[in-house]
Formats: C-alpha cells, sequence, structure tokens
C-alpha cells in the first residue's frame, strides 16, 4: 500500500477545491518552487518548548500543507503536543502553479517525557487493558513501566456500538440515521456533515453483520488486532497484525509495528494518526479509501469497544466507512465484562416482512388503455436498469424498512452488472383451468403457487445470474420471498442472504422485476399532483439573490406541496413544469432572466452556474405569462427523487429584478404551479 503516496494525493485534491493562490502572491518572491525550496528555516519554521512543537509557515497568500505526527494543518501557525520523548517527522508543501509540491520531511527530536499532556482518558481507554472511565489516570510509575491494550476486529454483536459486525456504514448525508437528512436538529446537535464523539447521536445505515460478500466470519481478516502501548521508553507503539490470506484461526498477512499519535484538540471530534502502519482494514477495502494513516476520526471510545471512521474516496461515492473493534477482555469473556448500564445498547427492531392482502389477484392485475382488471395470464420481464439488488432490514427505531444496497449502481467487484440475457429474460404465470397455476421461464415450466408472501416453484430456477472476475451473483431457488409489489408496475422477489444473531433473515438477494404492458397504444405522461396552498416561496441560503419555488428538499423545507416519491424519470424522460408568477417580482427594463430546475440527480447545479444549464429556459416577464421548466435524465439510468434530494425551481433575480420582502426578509412572492408532468 502506497500510503504516502494516498496522504499526498488527499491533501492535493482538498486543497485544489479549497485554496488557490496566483503565482505573484508568495511572499519568497518566486513563481514556483521545488523540493529543496520547501525546507525548514527557509520555508517554514519548527521551535521547540518542552513537549510542544510550534510550526510556522514563512510563506504567505497560499495554504500551507502541513503533515505532522498528530495529523494533517493547513494553518499558517499550529501548536501540537507530544507527550513522550522521541524522534519525530513534519513534512512541509505548498500549491504552485504547476500542483503540489512537497519538501523532505523534517526530522527533530523531544528529549523528554510530558506525562501531563495525558490529560485526557481518551489516551488510556485505547492503551491501558486495566484502565476504565473514571478511573483515576495511571501515575508516572505506570507510565514509565508501560500500557498496553489489544483490539480485535468485532465478531459479534455485544450490545454496544451499534454494531454487529466488523464494519459498517454511515451515511454522510443522514448521520443521525432519522431518515430525514440534514434539518436544522442535526445542525443544533452538531451532526451536520460530520460525526460527532460521545453524544450517541449518529446511527449507521447498514450494519451488515457477516456477509459472504463482504466480510464472512471466516475471514481471515477476522484474525486481525491491533495493540497501542505507551511507555517512557518507546512512546506511542501501534503493533499490528493484518490476517490477507486462508481463513479465521489459520490465516497469513501482514506484521507491521508503528507510531501512533492522537489529536484532542477539538474534544468532539478526536483523531489518531498513524506511521510506518495503518487504521486496521481488511484487503478488500485498500482501495476504497484514499486515506487510512492520517486523521482518521474516531467516533467510540470506551474500555470496551473503539470505532474508527474513514471516508470512501472510490468510484462508488462519498460515505463514511466505521471499522468497529473490541477489547481483547470483550472477545476473552464473549462480552460478559461489560457492565449492563454501559452498554448504550440501542433496541433494534426485528425484521419485518411485508404482508399482502390480496397476492394472488395482484400478480394478475394490470392495466390495459385507463382500465384496470384481472388477467388470467401475466407476463414479467427484468428491470433492465437495475436487475438486483440486496435488500437489508434497517431496524432502527426511526426507520424499519428494507433498503436497497445498491442504488441501481453496478461494478467490477461485489456487485458486477448483469449480462445481455436481462433484454430477454420473460417469466410467465398463468391460470389453469384445475385452479392451480402454471409458470414458463425459457425452456422451463411447471407448476408454481403462491402463499404466505412465497412463490413457489415445482424446480429450481435461476432468474439471473451477474459475473465479474472477482465474484458471481445468481438469484437462484425454488421459494422467492416478496419483498415488493405494486399490482401492474413491479415485483421485486428475493431469497435469504443473511441473518442476524437471532437466526431472522435480515437482508435478501432479488431480482425487480416489471409488468409487461398489454396496451399496445402510447403511454401518456404521468401528471404530478401540487398542492399550491402548501407551495414553499424562499431564498436559498438566505441570500435575495437566490430566489427559489421549493417543492422538496430532504434537508428543510415544509415538503408537502408534492409526493416526492412519484418524481421517478426513467432514462430519457423529462420532468416538464409550467408555472405562473402572480405578483412579488418588479422586473427591470431590459432583463432577460433564466429559470431553471435545480436538483442533485442530474444536473447537480446551483446558482449561479444553473442558469447556464442548456435546459435551462428563458423567463417570460410579461405580467402572468406561463413559465415552461424542463429537466430531461440523460444519465442513462433511472433517477428516483425519494429520498436525500431536492427539487426545486430557479429564477434568475440576481441584478435583474426587485423582489418584494416580507418583515422577516422572505420573499413575498406568489407562484401558481399550473402542471408538473412526467414525460
Amino acid at each position: 500500500m502506497k500510503l504516502n503516496h494516498y496522504i499526498y494525493s488527499l491533501i492535493a485534491g482538498l486543497v485544489l477545491m479549497l485554496s488557490a493562490c496566483s503565482p505573484d502572491e508568495y511572499d519568497m518572491g518566486k513563481k514556483t518552487y521545488v523540493s529543496d525550496d520547501l525546507a525548514e528555516g527557509i520555508a517554514y519554521t519548527v521551535t521547540i518548548a518542552g513537549n510542544q512543537v510550534r510550526l510556522k509557515s514563512n510563506i504567505t497568500g497560499c495554504t500551507p500543507l502541513w503533515v505532522t505526527p498528530q495529523g494533517r494543518s493547513q494553518e499558517s501557525e499550529l501548536a501540537i503536543e507530544l507527550p513522550f520523548a522521541g524522534s519525530y517527522e513534519v513534512t512541509f508543501g505548498v500549491e504552485t502553479p504547476g500542483g503540489v509540491v512537497y519538501g523532505e520531511p523534517y526530522t527533530f527530536s523531544l528529549a523528554q517525557n510530558d506525562f501531563s499532556l495525558l490529560e485526557d482518558e481518551k489516551w488510556f481507554l485505547l492503551s491501558d487493558k486495566n484502565f476504565k472511565s473514571g478511573d483515576a489516570l495511571p501515575d508516572a510509575e505506570t507510565l514509565a513501566e508501560g500500557v498496553s491494550k489489544k483490539w480485535y476486529p468485532c465478531d459479534a454483536n455485544y450490545g454496544i456500538g451499534q454494531c454487529s459486525g466488523p464494519v459498517m456504514y454511515l451515511s454522510p448525508y443522514d448521520p443521525d440515521g432519522d431518515g430525514a437528512g440534514y434539518t436544522q436538529d442535526d445542525v443544533d446537535n452538531g451532526v451536520y456533515k460530520d460525526i460527532v464523539f460521545g453524544t450517541g447521536n449518529w446511527k449507521p445505515n447498514w450494519d451488515p453483520g457477516f456477509q459472504s460478500w463482504l466480510i464472512p466470519a471466516t475471514d481471515p481478516y477476522m484474525d486481525s488486532y491491533m495493540t497501542f502501548s505507551m511507555d517512557a521508553v518507546n512512546g506511542c507503539v501501534a503493533t499490528m497484525y493484518r490476517g490477507e490470506s486462508g481463513e479465521k484461526g489459520s490465516s497469513t498477512g501482514a506484521n507491521m509495528k508503528g507510531k501512533f499519535n492522537m489529536n484532542l484538540t477539538e474534544k468532539t471530534k478526536p483523531t489518531i494518526s498513524f506511521t510506518d502502519c495503518y487504521s486496521m482494514h481488511n484487503v478488500n477495502a485498500d482501495d476504497m479509501c484514499a486515506n487510512y494513516t492520517q486523521d482518521i476520526q474516531i467516533i467510540e471510545l470506551t474500555p470496551y469497544i473503539l470505532q474508527l471512521v474513514t471516508k470512501r474516496t472510490n468510484s462508488e461515492g462519498n460515505w463514511y466507512i466505521v471499522w468497529n473493534f473490541v477489547s481483547e477482555e470483550v472477545i476473552e469473556t464473549k462480552g460478559e465484562c461489560i457492565p449492563k448500564e454501559d452498554s448504550g445498547e440501542i433496541e433494534k427492531v426485528a425484521p419485518v416482512l411485508p404482508t399482502f392482502d390480496n397476492l394472488l389477484d395482484d400478480l394478475f392485475t394490470t392495466e390495459i388503455n385507463g382500465v384496470t382488471y384481472v388477467g388470467n395470464q401475466m407476463t414479467f420481464n427484468l428491470d433492465t436498469e437495475a436487475p438486483y439488488d440486496w435488500l437489508w432490514w434497517n431496524g432502527s427505531p426511526n426507520v424499519q424498512k428494507w433498503e436497497s444496497v445498491t442504488g441501481g449502481v453496478y461494478n467490477d467487484s461485489w456487485a458486477p452488472a448483469a449480462g445481455d440475457e436481462v433484454e430477454d429474460f420473460e417469466l410467465i404465470l398463468s391460470k389453469a383451468s384445475d385452479g392451480s397455476y402454471n409458470y414458463e421461464f425459457g425452456e422451463a415450466s411447471g407448476k408454481v403457487s403462491v402463499a404466505k408472501g412465497v412463490i413457489t416453484f415445482d424446480s429450481e430456477i435461476t432468474l439471473l445470474t451477474a459475473s465479474s472476475d472477482q465474484r458471481t451473483v445468481a438469484v437462484t431457488s425454488k421459494d422467492f420471498t416478496v419483498l415488493a409489489m405494486e399490482a401492474g408496475e413491479t415485483l421485486v422477489i428475493g431469497v435469504p442472504e443473511s441473518k442476524d444473531e437471532n437466526g431472522v433473515v435480515n437482508s435478501y438477494l432479488v431480482a425487480n422485476l416489471l409488468y409487461k404492458k398489454i396496451s399496445g397504444g402510447t403511454e401518456g405522461p404521468t401528471e404530478i399532483k401540487v398542492d399550491n396552498s402548501k407551495l414553499e416561496i424562499i431564498f436559498g441560503d438566505g441570500n435575495p439573490d437566490r430566489l427559489r419555488i421549493q417543492l422538496y428538499n430532504s434537508w428543510g423545507g415544509k415538503n408537502e406541496c408534492i409526493d416526492i416519491t412519484k418524481v421517478k424519470l426513467k432514462k430519457n424522460q423529462t420532468l416538464k413544469i409550467q408555472y405562473k408568477v402572480l405578483s412579488g417580482i418588479t422586473w427591470n427594463e431590459g432583463a432577460a432572466p433564466k429559470t431553471v430546475i435545480m436538483e442533485n440527480r442530474i444536473g447537480d447545479s446551483f446558482e449561479d452556474g444553473c442558469y447556464a444549464l442548456e435546459y435551462a429556459s428563458k423567463f417570460d416577464t410579461t405580467a402572468g405569462a406561463i413559465q415552461t421548466v424542463s429537466l430531461p435524465n440523460t444519465t442513462g439510468a433511472t433517477q428516483t427523487f425519494e429520498t436525500n434530494c431536492c427539487l426545486i425551481i430557479g429564477i434568475q433575480n440576481k441584478g435583474l429584478a426587485t423582489v418584494e420582502t416580507l418583515e422577516d426578509g422572505s420573499p413575498n412572492v406568489q407562484v401558481e404551479i399550473v402542471s408538473m408532468t412526467i414525460e
């Protein structure tokens, strides 16, 4: 693993996004730099006072880039505290017109220990197996001899850390797991954009436990461990083993010995950084995150559990990956050492399958030219855009539903794309004259029965396979559980994939089927009803230059004027909205404004760049004129607006109009949505 490359690449990306400076802004008189220029004493200084090390950049007008024993920083001047004597390195870099340049690491030494810098108990919760929360901190004699603690990947549900396995996922869009995305409560509670340590106000959106395709119970990774130790001679030492091949109990892998340091400056966001080793993770996650060494966030640390967060940076998109570890004591006692009052256990709701009152009738229900009827034969095709998925049970008290794992996105590893046979898929169900039911599927045919939410075929069938060089996914069985159904539209059936600690199925591998339309006529537009009495007109981000008609916003707003679940654009479909501004805007003479649909699924562009989008429309400034805005789905895949989304109409008013306001500063603009359709 090229850890330094990962660190520097991540820093470079952050800098390019967050800062920029022109060549003329460098105060050292040069338009560009090479590594030799960025030396200590020239480009920056390191001043040591006891065990406090002050770092100061001599370059102004440009963001400095520090890599320190306590993590990264972009401050011009900062101080780091290092409790133990020893040799340390700091690396300094800057952005130049040709990119980011770093100097050679500068090595400095601290001659003495300063145990007064270990006043935060997190040091000992991490590295002292005898320390419990609230205990008196170890004295100098104990520290001189040394303390240590061993951590293993979590292997069961111990009622702590909201986890039942070694890894879980946490939504960056909804960190408290209430299903509402970012809300003002999240901001007030400190979970906006980041997870906050020690508050308990974050929840995983997926705890997979042990998955055959992720980290099974026999995975060699389950032999891995991290031992953190502190002593007066060696300082902060991390000794690690990672199981990489074979099986648990007989694995082979990598042994590492390095240093660790914690940055506890922000009490609600402690971090840990590593030198010559890394934050523990399994082999398959090597390419998932660019950074496993610097500023790894600690979101939970008790005598019994350690939970570290890395941010996914691969093509699968931004997400928080939570790595769960339990102490050696927990493993040895099978969790009996954990006081019940300290567990912080969240009562999850056991998996609940959907029920269907008239499943048989619904299976044979269709619509022809606007008339719904129950027929004798029905043909199903696979959804070509999302033919299969895993549905897992989110038992959070605030959620309690079966949720998608793939989100309709496939890759070359754990969720390979299905093959061409998807296009030719046909499953035919029909009623026989004797009251039984038949099926035809390719060359296979026979009897099928339906009872208690399960469709049972008289022999095993494979609905689809999806393969890559790394794995093959096959939806194969005789018995298929119905996970979702909309009569005449969709049918989701699947087979058990995993079970929880109580032996109850908590995830299914499913095939997504569509009813084959019988009507040969052209399907008309889908109308979405809009309640104009609940329409919300706002200034986006409180900026009076951003006039918005807010139809829906997961992260705030009333969200009552439309049913957002109805907004589903298949590939090449277009969302079309017609509206009128009734009052509240006075246009400047000669103004030529635009109007556009703003959202985060297709164009993902907001003020002011959104008005340059190809599908932005000219706004007719004639009083009472009907405005038309369209959003074409050119992504090549179905886009569903349901969670973590926004749907807003923007009216370009910056420098073009005067907008009436109310006493609270909000716009006093009246708007009527004339129609909203998907065509």
